[in-house]
């Protein structure tokens, strides 16, 4: 474990934001089957849940992502990646704290789990640690992100087996660029 945080310490700020984009496709990924899981567990589940439009959103969340984080690097500013990045990452960190809720909630494997407890909390921890540490982010930023990640999960919590209205859109929009494309 030393020797992993050694190598984070050694890589620049601009790099962690890549590495954690790398991570969140990797999270991504394992959550290429979630729409089983959503149709077993959530009620009133919309026509629009399925899986070629979860796969839609993967794929264009992914691109967004990769979008995100280049407009974030481009001008090799670590304090401007850090204000312009950190909350694409407060996003990743508030569904990785989704994932272990529906896993607790629903008494099995949430698909994303496994990426969200072993990449996403630790590294994304990380990173906004790294970017009070070194100045490129002011804590009370952190802070107000961080309260935008428990109102996420509070939202998640009240709506128990009901489908969020975020991720009913989410299939909305999926199937949308689907009939697009």
């Amino acid at each position: 474990m030393n020797h992993i945080l050694t190598v984070f310490e050694h890589l620049n700020f601009l790099s962690m934001l890549w590495l954690f984009l790398i991570a969140f496709v990797i999270h991504e990924v394992e959550e290429w089957n979630i729409t089983d899981f959503e149709r077993r567990n959530f009620v009133g589940v919309p026509a629009t849940v399925t899986k070629k439009n979860a796969r839609m959103w993967i794929g264009i969340v992914c691109v967004v992502g990769f979008a995100w984080c280049t407009a974030a690097t481009l001008s090799g500013n670590p304090t401007v990646a850090a204000y312009v990045f950190l909350p694409a990452i407060a996003l990743a960190l508030g569904n990785a704290l989704q994932h272990i809720f529906w896993t607790f909630y629903f008494r099995q494997y949430a698909p994303g789990l496994v990426t969200a407890v072993l990449l996403l909390i630790p590294l994304g921890g990380y990173v906004f640690i790294r970017a009070v540490q070194q100045g490129y982010a002011p804590l009370w930023y952190v802070a107000i992100l961080a309260g935008l990640i428990a109102l996420l999960l509070v939202h998640t919590v009240r709506a128990g087996n009901e489908m969020t209205p975020p991720i009913r859109a989410i299939y909305t929009l999926g199937n949308w660029l689907a009939e697009k494309l």
